[in-house]
């Protein structure tokens, strides 16, 4: 075979989050017209045979005769998707001496979907790809123009953003751009405009359950905010990824490679900066809220990695569903087996539900509004299950706000709400710095206190042994599981981060049991 009759070029498929390389090879070889694509490829693929010939044609280029055979290898990968287009057409095209490359020139690698008048269309996943890309030492990548604000967060790669196929066997062929290329994006600041916002102005009251979004934010503790309606929850909620610390540069990359992939990437391209919230409706399905699909795609659990997953109205989730949450919560990943697809995402999310105590919603009223009997309690809290529950490090009970303190204008002239919000974020960025410093002394990767996994708590934690009594005699006087006694442990722990404590004193230990105890409405019967 003439070597002018076969071309070879790279390319980068997704199995799940990440990129595998793959060859694209083109032959011409005689015989009757045909075009032909092997290599396990989806529909999208084996459509592509016609936008390529479309595209082709349309860009001023002739189609080869004979029949052209394009192969893409490794052929045991299942591939799918339209990002191959682009270098199937190049591939088709300097196989038929209608591209020359210069001497020289480095290996390149190409994706993007074509159109059928040779315009060259974002594909998702760019970032993924171009990480992929460059660990198999590929340094040169064209793709869609609209890509490049997501290459620009990949160093060591210079990529090429095209709009047309004309524009794509220029670069191929080793004429450069004159654009030059964006700046690098720069790293996420390490905060944000704290004088711009107050996240708490727009919660008034509920001092309690501000306290518990604080534990809950700097130690990575689960939390189920229960109340009347109207009470505060969902802003409550919406308040915690505002005092979180911001995303690290590695966090950073790590999100928007799931944003990228799953089409969720920011309009003006580049890193997601800020931490993920999802809130999902209540009838979200099992598929949705932890991913599936015969291509396994991430779903919301993975969209909120490194963020705050929100949902509200948990009782009326399916039970199936919430009880799916359960593996993510402990291990912070999901693997989805399919006959011929793996795929393991990542979840490590900050866990926020909200329901009302009853159908009724005012079972915690003080003023007796409740209409529901006991019987109709149990079934309404039954659909979260007993093993999830025991999951949730802090259930706060909040009571509606008094009309006097609901109505009551805080001075406009003030810095005290500004000078209160930076102060919390002040003192769980120290927080999370004290996790991190205990975690690394012992080599741990997960530093926060929700997070961590040792086989002595007690010293890690530095408990006394007389915090420690106490703990014990309030768990056996709550009839508190193992995994609950440990998670006050915990709770415990990040309030004296809190307060820069080195040991945990009996006063967080009371604190963290107040989040604990089980209601008596929650109790099983004897």
């Amino acid at each position: 075979m003439s070597a002018k009759n076969y071309h070879r070029i790279s390319s980068c498929a997704l199995t799940g989050l990440e990129g595998v390389v793959v060859e694209i090879e083109v032959s011409i070889l005689p015989g009757l017209p045909r075009f032909e694509v092997t290599g396990r490829g989806d529909h999208a693929i084996r459509e592509s045979r016609d936008r390529v010939r479309a595209a082709i044609r349309h860009s001023g280029y002739n189609f080869p005769k004979g029949r052209v055979v394009a192969s893409y290898a490794p052929a045991s990968l299942p591939k799918q998707g339209s990002a191959f287009d682009l270098p199937l057409a190049l591939a088709v095209l300097a196989s038929s001496d209608q591209v020359v490359r210069m001497a020289g020139t480095s290996e390149t690698a190409a994706f993007g979907e074509l159109s059928l008048d040779g315009h060259v269309r974002y594909v998702h996943g760019a970032l993924g790809r171009l990480l992929s890309l460059r660990e198999k030492g590929i340094r040169h990548v064209i793709g869609p123009s609209a890509c490049e604000g997501e290459a620009n967060a990949v160093d060591s790669v210079r990529y090429e953003g095209v709009s047309t196929l004309k524009e794509a066997v220029l670069r191929y062929s080793g004429v450069s751009s004159s654009k030059s290329r964006a700046a690098a994006l720069p790293a996420p600041e390490a905060v944000q405009d704290l004088e711009a916002a107050d996240p708490f102005g727009m919660i008034r009251g509920q001092e309690e359950g501000i306290r518990a979004c604080t534990i809950a934010a700097a130690g990575w503790h689960p939390i189920l905010l229960m109340g009347a309606p109207g009470c505060g929850k969902t802003s409550l909620a919406s308040v915690i990824p505002e005092i979180l610390p911001p995303l690290t540069v590695e966090e950073s990359l790590e999100v928007s490679k799931i944003y990228s992939v799953s089409g969720h990437a920011p309009r003006s391209g580049g890193l997601v900066k800020s931490r993920p919230f999802r809130h999902t409706h209540h009838t979200v399905t099992c598929g949705a809220l932890i991913g599936g699909g015969l291509i396994p795609s991430p779903g919301e659990c993975t969209l909120a990695h490194r963020g705050v997953l929100f949902l509200d109205e948990v009782t009326e989730i399916q039970p199936r569903v919430l009880d799916a949450l359960r593996e993510p919560l402990e291990t912070g990943h999901i693997h989805l087996s399919r006959a011929e697809r793996n795929a393991t995402f990542p979840a490590d999310f900050l866990f926020v539900a909200a329901c009302n105590p009853c159908r009724c919603g005012y079972l915690l009223e003080p003023k007796g509004q409740c209409r529901c009997d006991d019987a109709a309690v149990r079934r309404h809290l039954s659909r979260i299950s007993g093993p999830l529950f025991d999951r949730f490090d802090l259930v706060v009970s909040l009571t509606r706000v008094d009309t006097q303190e609901m109505i009551s204008i805080p001075d406009a002239d003030s810095t005290s709400s500004i000078r209160h919000a930076k102060l919390t974020k002040e003192l769980i960025s120290n927080a999370w710095a004290v996790q991190q410093e205990r975690a690394s002394r012992r080599g741990l990767a997960n530093f926060l206190n929700a997070k961590v996994r040792v086989p002595d708590p007690e010293r890690y934690f530095a408990v006394s042994d007389k915090a420690m009594t106490f703990a014990a005699d309030i768990a056996d006087r709550n009839q508190l599981s193992v995994r609950s006694f440990f998670s006050m442990l915990r709770i415990a722990r990040t309030i004296a981060d809190l307060e820069q404590h080195e040991f945990i004193r009996e006063i967080d230990i009371a604190e963290a049991s107040h989040y604990k105890a089980r209601l008596p409405f929650v109790t099983p019967q004897s």
